[in-house]
Order: C-alpha cells, then structure tokens, then sequence
C-alpha cells in the first residue's frame, strides 16, 4: 500500500542517491512505472507464507492499515494497476485475482449460486460485518499478518502509517521521523511537488473523508446529502451506526440512503419489538456476544 510512492520519495529525494528524471505515475494513477532507482531502497514484494525474515535484509519499513477504510478502498481499486470502479459492485467478482477467496466466502455465508453476481445489498452487509470483526475478517487481519512478521525480524523496522498519505503535512511529518531514524540524508524541497502529483492522481484519497463526514452529522443529527458512495464506504457507514447502536441491525437493501435525515429517522424509530442483541458484533458490553459466537459455530 503505496510502497512504491514512498520508495520513490525516498530515492529522489535522498541526498546519498542519484537523482531521478522522471514522476512515478501510471496512466491508472499508481507508482508502479519502472525507473531507474538506486539500490539504496528496495521494495519487497512479500508473499504470505515464509515469514519477512527469509525474504530480504532489514530493516524494513511497512505501510501499516490505521485507516482501515482507505487502506481496503486503495488495494481494491489500485492495486495491479487495474484502476477499479468501486461504484460499479456488479463487477465485484472480477476486481481483483486474490479476492476469489473472498468471493467464495460469501458466496457460502449467504448460500449464493455460483458465477452469479452478487447482490449489492448482500455484498455491502459482508463488508460491515468484515468491519465489525476486524480481528478475524477483512484486510486488517492480511495486514496484521505482515506487522506481526516483521516485529518477529530482529530488525529495527518502521511502521508507516497509511494516514501519513493524507495530507502533505502529515506525509513529511512522518518522512521526517523516517529520515531522523535511518539517517537517510532526505531533502524535502521536492516533496510537495511529488505529494500534490500523488493526491490528485488518487481518486480513492479524494472520495475518502466524505464518509466521516456523514457520519459527524448522522451523531450532531444533522442532515445534509450523501453523495455516491462505494460498497465499502456504505459498508463502513452501517458498522460505525451498528457499533454505536448496539441493539439495532440496518436494512439490506440496494439503494442507500441519499441523505442523513433519513438515517436518523431509521435509528430514532426503530421498533422497541424488533431491537435485540446484534449477532454481528463479537462483544456486547464488554463480554463475549452469544449470538455472534453460536453464528461462528453454524
């Protein structure tokens, strides 16, 4: 997630490296175009199985998922270079090559046919229960899998936080922590040139902070319009309310809500009959839920 942009930054602009002609950037946005870097900073294409120890030198730096949302949004759609329209979740089934396996997954939770595409209302309510369960499902856990390998290195790594990518001054804020650990000899005066490239290229980071917005107004009960959204981010938006309404289950349904007024009715009249201890989440007050554990047993 985003190594090649880092590993650029950190080859053009060291000191100790020589200089690079050219921008990074795929016609898809990416930093995947091949340049003539230095040896100074390799990128590791990891694979799951042997642990990080056995696949290069360290130290090693990781882009790490604190923002989970952003991070599974970026793999989907980026990843590959195959630029991916989140909007259109008919094509879910083809994003990715590596995401068979999830397909499958679903395809047996909801006892769905096979090569059929699959529901979007179906696809959205998997998605928020991967949020709602990022200990056992969904991306967090792929990611996790690779910070806990490369805690067990005996290297001095670096974990990069994917939120660093947010903003110019968040990305030097940590470039600059990077820099003082390793002692990269890093000049900064290219950096927001190559960071303002990046932002406008990456249409996931533009379409990213919409959603805590939505969720901002839905909890001061204030409304404004939803724009559209992808499946992960209607998916996110409905773990959030389930979360911080523990005895309440959103619809399945197709088309999401076009603004939050309507989301607040949903929530402020909810049937008092209907309201009961929600199977999806793992721990209802602080104790393990029953419910959730009898659905892992099934």
């Amino acid at each position: 997630m985003h190594h090649n942009f880092l590993r650029y930054v950190l080859d053009s602009c060291s000191t100790i490296t020589p200089p690079l002609s050219e921008l990074p950037f795929t016609e898809t946005g990416t930093s995947h175009k091949k340049l003539n870097y230095s040896d100074t900073f390799k990128l590791l294409e990891p694979d799951y199985i042997r642990p990080i120890r056995e696949q290069g030198q360290g130290p090693f730096v990781l882009c790490v998922a604190d923002d989970i949302l952003y991070f599974e949004r970026s793999c989907v759609s980026r990843e590959g270079d195959r630029n991916n329209d989140l909007l259109k979740s008919h094509n879910f089934i083809n994003w990715q090559p590596w995401n068979k396996h999830y397909v499958d997954a679903i395809i047996e939770d909801y006892k769905l046919e096979k090569n059929k595409t699959i529901p979007k209302f179906i696809l959205r309510d998997s998605i928020k229960k991967s949020y709602l369960d990022l200990k056992n499902k969904g991306y967090f856990l792929q990611n996790q899998k690779l910070v806990d390998s490369v805690n067990n290195t005996g290297t001095d790594d670096y974990f990069f936080p994917v939120s660093s990518f947010f903003t110019l001054e968040k990305f030097i804020k940590e470039l600059t922590k990077l820099n003082d650990k390793y002692h990269l000899q890093l000049g900064f005066e290219d950096v927001p040139y190559a960071y303002s490239q990046f932002a406008e290229r990456n249409q996931i980071l533009k379409s990213h902070f919409v959603v805590n917005e939505i969720i901002t107004a839905i909890k001061n009960r204030e409304n404004i319009q939803i724009p559209d959204l992808d499946v992960f981010q209607e998916g996110y938006i409905y773990a959030e309310l389930e979360k911080s309404n523990e005895f309440i289950l959103m619809p399945m349904i197709n088309n999401f809500y076009t603004n939050t007024r309507e989301i607040i009715e949903y929530l402020q009249h909810y049937p008092d009959h209907y309201k009961a201890m929600n199977p999806n989440l793992p721990t209802f007050n602080n104790i393990p839920n029953p419910f959730y554990l009898w659905n892992l047993k099934k």
